[in-house]
């Protein structure tokens, strides 16, 4: 318990100085981040969560260049909650699950360039010592490290939105007290599995207090998120060349508002979406948006030089979905928003 308290007061303690000394080399400061999500290095058999090791050696050669501001997660989070705004190009990463190639293949290399990462572990496949899996002494290993944090990714990493709200705090529970038996304390930042929310859940989980917590859908995260359901960019080998990842890490925030619909579980299929863009952002006319269904772009109509709304016909099937809304910026740099919707019936 002590370690971590020490960790914890060396991460304020980087926060409070680092926008100061990036401040000093950038006057442009901006409320806007890219978090940047992985699960597998090097697992090749594992296609839809895994990244090469060729790719991620070019991502931390990419990342490891002036231009990038690579800070801790709380960085960014305690920025949004505060009001502070971030140097252009700030990023966290993230890696889910707690697979040993985190271990073996990704913490070797970011510690080489010196970049800091969220851990976030599911308990159970830890404690059924699967080979696939780090063990409790390698996590606590790299929760020693400095530029390593860990969080709650729950216990059986289930579908949390097709469960009832009292089962998923229950397997929240029972992971609670695994942390606590194995590393001394209960991390306060919660990766959703699967990236999947409701609102039932997001009400339920009030009490544990969390200092934030995570979804995964494109977008660039800013203070007007959800803190409790920041959205993350996630990568696979398929999805991780490094044109794309140039493209995802140099994106900024479009700052919206009055977003419809309220809630990312449908009630409607296909929904009506929209929201309001900030009115010194120009150019709306370029703006597309694509749901993740469909190979074309959504009917989107500009109302009012500054209001969005976004049309198509066919719904969404059953899973997890999203609507990626992108337009060119300034300095070459993409605006990028994303929606995200579950369409999910509770099985118990």
């Amino acid at each position: 318990m002590k370690k971590q308290f020490i960790k914890i007061c060396l991460l304020f303690s980087f926060i409070s100085i680092y926008p100061a000394l990036t401040f000093s080399q950038d006057q442009a400061v901006e409320d806007s981040a890219v978090i940047i999500m992985y699960h597998r290095f090097g697992e090749t058999d594992f296609p839809t969560t895994n990244v090469t090791l060729e790719q991620i050696d070019e991502h931390i050669k990419e990342l490891s260049k002036d231009i990038y501001n690579i800070v801790p997660l709380r960085v960014i989070t305690e920025a949004f909650k505060n009001g502070e705004k971030l140097p252009p190009r700030t990023i966290a990463i993230t890696i889910d699950d707690g697979y040993l190639s985190v271990y073996e293949e990704a913490w070797p290399r970011f510690k080489t360039a010196s970049i800091p990462f969220t851990l976030f572990i599911s308990t159970q496949s830890v404690n059924a010592r699967n080979k696939s899996s780090m063990t409790w002494d390698q996590i606590r290993e790299l929760e020693a490290d400095p530029l390593v944090d860990i969080g709650h990714h729950s216990h059986a990493h289930a579908h949390m939105t097709q469960m009832s709200a009292e089962s998923a705090l229950a397997d929240i529970g029972f992971s609670d007290a695994i942390y606590q038996q194995e590393l001394g304390f209960i991390p306060d930042m919660f990766a959703f599995p699967h990236g999947e929310y409701s609102e039932e859940l997001l009400e339920a989980i009030k009490i544990k207090n969390y200092s934030a917590a995570f979804a995964q859908y494109s977008s660039t995260a800013n203070s007007s998120n959800n803190i409790m359901a920041l959205p993350r960019f996630a990568f696979n080998q398929s999805y991780a060349d490094i044109d794309r990842f140039k493209l995802i890490i140099n994106s900024r925030s479009l700052p919206v508002r009055d977003v419809l619909p309220r809630s990312a579980n449908l009630e409607f299929n296909p929904p009506a979406a929209g929201f309001t863009v900030s009115e010194n952002i120009k150019g709306l006319k370029n703006l597309e948006c694509y749901p993740s269904h469909l190979k074309e772009p959504a009917n989107v109509n500009l109302i009012g030089g500054s209001r969005i709304e976004i049309r198509f016909d066919d719904a969404f099937p059953v899973g997890r979905h999203r609507i990626n809304c992108t337009m060119p910026g300034p300095d070459g740099r993409w605006y990028w928003y994303g929606m995200p919707f579950f369409n999910f019936e509770k099985t118990e």
